[in-house]
């Protein structure tokens, strides 16, 4: 988690990175609601006393966002490094 801030913050220049730190944490909070909302649709439970159904369903799709999520922070590593470079030239 620390890389991926530490990548993301480097997008934004210095005057605006207050500004994109606060929405950047108002998106995250919402998608984590999110998360816990589709979570809670896919996860069901036929009553009180029976095993929670599809809990693996939520798994393989934490596994399919998760390597979204790497092909993303490769893409932003890249605008971030193509950035840096730019500004030592």
């Amino acid at each position: 988690m620390v890389p991926a801030v530490a990548l993301t913050t480097a997008i934004p220049d210095l005057a605006d990175r207050g500004a994109f730190m606060s929405i950047n944490s108002s998106l995250q909070q919402i998608a984590g609601g999110v998360a816990a909302a589709a979570a809670g649709m896919i996860v069901k439970q036929k009553d009180k006393f029976s095993p929670l159904e599809h809990y693996n369903t939520v798994g393989y799709v934490m596994v399919c966002v998760s390597l979204l999520s790497v092909f993303l922070l490769y893409r932003v590593s890249v605008l971030v490094k193509k950035k840096l470079g730019e500004k030592k030239v």
